[in-house]
């Protein structure tokens, strides 16, 4: 059975929900399925997984103790693990949390009918446009509930660990939603690792809302998954002087889709977009999305986006950004950037910015550049006694550098800069 017909099975048996309007989100999103299908995924490198035979996984958590112990990045930090989909909370380090956050896994999140915080479940959804977040909604899928009360700091990272460990190829669903509460800060670490030898498909989508004056920072960590196929879709609200930091680094996995939409609901918000992607030599063409969407419905804001890729064999990258200014709005300063790295004839890049704007009173910046590496620059650091493979790395990691100093966790930031010391070839690279 291909992957498609066994989700529109899967529909037909879904369970409904005890609360009316979590029931009726679901039901449109089934209409929306039934209605437009697929027809999405043939516009992007996901459409041959319609034709595997993917399956839901069971919740067991079936990954050694000894081995998710040595994943976490520090002990200290707050550990939140996903096995396969399912939240472990046997794994999850969460004592630290119990005075300070209020935390649910989606499925007791939603089979609380009287739960208030229901009104956040799909909040940031207008219409239904997305084949993707439709199917996600669709198989009701598990994920959490993370709540930061108002005026509340944390001191150490939420670390959110998602371990693809299955035996069968299959397709994981994840819903997730983080609200930030007034004059509060938190840092996000979400991770994916895969030790299964199968295919995956994982569709993510999570709901931000940082309300006033809120600090978030999100960090997403998406590397070495050369058997996966990752959707991320990140919606995000803003309220009035809230600042909103994502930072994602991509690395040598089969294809991504990651979607930002950021909406602007009110004045003197900060948002800042950063992205980093490296692909080294492949057989296989991989192929990375990425997608940002900005909408300002207030005045005296600002976003600044800055995406680099570093591209090797058989690597394709696209970047989409878009902005959107309601008229009669002022004082809105906002800049895009996407530089590439092609160290390959056989690596390509599409770029493309826009700005539709209904105000003259803005200020809108875009710049791109593709291209390969400098000869000037290689043969600066040669003449100072660098040989060549050693120059041609030092090269590519000040190109990397620009981003990789924004990352305000050291360890992280660390983690980042060895991985791609480890990783960077150099028989493909020609200069």
């Amino acid at each position: 059975m291909t992957l498609k017909e066994k989700i529109f099975l899967l529909l037909k048996n879904q369970n409904q929900n005890q609360n009316k309007d979590i029931e009726s989100i679901i039901n449109k999103s089934i209409g929306f399925l039934q209605k437009i299908g697929f027809t999405e995924l043939k516009k992007t490198c996901f459409n041959s997984v319609l034709n595997y035979d993917f399956d839901i996984p069971k919740p067991k958590n079936d990954v050694e103790d000894y081995r998710i112990k040595e994943l976490s990045f520090n002990k200290k930090f707050i550990s939140l693990y996903f096995i396969n989909g399912f939240f472990s909370s046997k794994l999850s380090n969460l004592c630290k949390l119990k005075n300070k956050i209020k935390f649910s896994t989606l499925k007791n999140f939603l089979s609380t009918p009287q739960n208030k915080n229901l009104k956040y479940f799909c909040k940031t959804l207008k219409v239904f446009n997305n084949t993707f977040i439709a199917l996600n909604i669709s198989l009701t899928p598990d994920g959490f509930f993370l709540k930061i009360p108002k005026n509340t700091t944390l001191n150490i990272p939420i670390e959110i660990i998602n371990i693809y460990s299955t035996k069968i190829s299959a397709i994981i669903n994840l819903k997730n939603i983080i609200v930030v509460g007034k004059n509060s800060n938190v840092k996000i670490i979400e991770r994916h690792i895969s030790t299964s030898k199968k295919y995956i498909f994982s569709n993510l989508f999570t709901e931000i809302f940082s309300n006033d004056h809120s600090n978030i920072e999100i960090f997403k960590l998406e590397n070495d998954l050369r058997k996966t196929y990752l959707i991320d879709n990140t919606f995000i609200n803003q309220r009035d002087n809230s600042v909103c930091k994502v930072f994602t680094f991509s690395s040598n996995i089969r294809h991504i889709i990651n979607n930002i939409n950021c909406l602007k609901l009110g004045q003197d918000t900060k948002s800042f977009f950063n992205g980093l992607y490296f692909f080294n030599k492949s057989n296989n063409i991989r192929k990375l999305y990425n997608n940002v969407v900005i909408q300002y419905e207030t005045s005296n804001s600002v976003s600044y986006q800055n995406y680099k890729g570093i591209f090797s064999q058989n690597s394709y990258g696209i970047f989409k950004s878009k902005i959107k200014i309601n008229e009669n709005l002022y004082n809105i300063n906002s800049k895009q950037t996407n530089s590439n790295l092609l160290l390959s004839n056989s690596s390509k890049v599409l770029s493309r910015q826009e700005f539709k704007t209904y105000s003259s009173k803005v200020k809108c910046e875009h710049g791109t550049n593709i291209g390969k590496l400098d000869k000037r620059s290689i043969f600066f650091f040669r003449t100072r006694g660098i040989v060549k493979k050693k120059a041609i790395k030092l090269a590519i990691l000040i190109f990397a550098n620009e981003l990789i100093k924004l990352v305000n966790l050291n360890i992280l930031k660390n983690k980042i800069i060895a991985y791609l010391k480890d990783k960077l070839k150099f028989d493909l690279i020609k200069i």
